[in-house]
């Protein structure tokens, strides 16, 4: 394994695990396209750095684009809470108008430059990793990578110092105004912070890369857990294992990894949504048949307790024949009821259960 595809692995690793963090109070708090429009409206903050500064490798290009986002943030909550339109339709009235002013401004100051579409959509972690911080003489790696790491110390540091806040604030918005946490200053803090990751995460990993580690992640993670805490750990586990699958497999397809990377975190989450234990489809179709399974048995073996003679009396059950098949068959093989002379008898472990009063089908 080279040094050039270890350093991308590891960009790629916390740039996937700052991302998830930043999802999963945007899933929670269903705003996970947020994250979408951060993409489009950093654009115009970029451009007009440039136009500034005229250098694209200047910081102050990043600084510009995250003061934008910000900006994007804070007029679609003043949107938002006129409560004329919808949280999608502020979200995009507010991020379409901001990326057509990028666009507008571009076309119009910056028509010989030629902007590649990995620039903006794919980005380049395989190129981001030959971009080396030096300091003092020392090659300390990738400068990417203490970016996204310094990042990611921050993001967790907000989250360990504000835990409770921002769950009670997530959850229950209300409470957290009747208790005086000032929820509204919390959550504007912390889209500053999924701005400034969004922005520092595009020039690497593109706008389709960072939506998809904002919300692929954290939307399977939601299915598996059980409170934030584990939120946050499948979140972090889907992330590193989606950005660790892309990479190999952009590696050896010989293309970037970031297409790859978004694909195995859809993958990830597609897989969670269909065979999640409890929040699974294909779980949640198993649980409803047994529960129909224990319903239609409670029901038959409860019609032939109330017949005295404690035989079947098909007469009451208005079902159709495979599904009396059926019953009569599960009953059998449990033995709660027994078959004599062509006639259904029902047992006393049969009486027991029709008689009984717990409720396992609503389990």
């Amino acid at each position: 394994m080279t040094s050039l595809l270890i350093w991308t692995c590891a960009i790629s690793v916390v740039t996937a695990c700052a991302c998830s963090i930043c999802g999963v109070y945007l899933v929670a708090k269903r705003e996970a396209l947020i994250s979408d429009g951060l993409g489009h409206a950093v654009l115009p903050g970029i451009i007009v750095g440039f136009l500034i500064f005229a250098d694209r490798n200047s910081p102050w290009l990043l600084i510009f684009a995250a003061f934008t986002g910000l900006g994007m943030v804070i007029f679609f909550q003043l949107l938002r809470r006129t409560k004329l339109v919808d949280v999608d339709a502020s979200l995009g009235i507010v991020f379409s108008a901001m990326f057509s002013g990028g666009v507008i401004i571009s076309s119009q100051n910056l028509r010989n430059i030629h902007f590649h579409p990995e620039c903006i959509i794919d980005g380049n972690i395989a190129a981001a990793a030959l971009d080396t911080l030096i300091i003092g003489g020392y090659d300390l790696g990738p400068r990417t990578f203490w970016v996204m790491l310094t990042v990611l110390a921050i993001l967790i540091f907000f989250v360990v110092l504000l835990y409770k806040e921002m769950n009670v604030m997530s959850f229950d918005e209300l409470f957290a105004k009747g208790i005086h946490l000032h929820p509204n200053r919390i959550h504007m803090i912390w889209l500053g912070l999924v701005s400034l990751t969004t922005v520092c995460a595009f020039e690497t990993a593109g706008s389709i890369l960072v939506v998809a580690l904002m919300i692929a992640p954290p939307a399977a993670a939601y299915l598996l857990s059980k409170g934030m805490l584990d939120f946050f750990i499948w979140s972090g586990l889907i992330a590193v294992v989606s950005a660790l699958a892309g990479v190999f497999l952009g590696y050896n397809l010989d293309i970037s990894p970031a297409g790859p990377i978004a694909c195995c975190a859809g993958i990830s989450f597609l897989s969670v949504a269909l065979f999640a234990p409890k929040q699974g489809l294909i779980s949640k179709i198993i649980k409803r048949s047994k529960q129909r399974h224990l319903l239609f048995k409670k029901i038959f073996l409860r019609a032939m307790e109330q017949n005295h003679s404690g035989r079947l009396d098909d007469s009451n059950l208005l079902w159709t024949r495979r599904e009396q098949d059926l019953v009569v068959r599960q009953c059998l093989r449990e033995r709660l009821v027994i078959e004599q002379n062509g006639d259904y008898i029902i047992t006393k472990l049969g009486l027991e259960e029709a008689t009984s009063t717990n409720f396992e089908f609503f389990k």
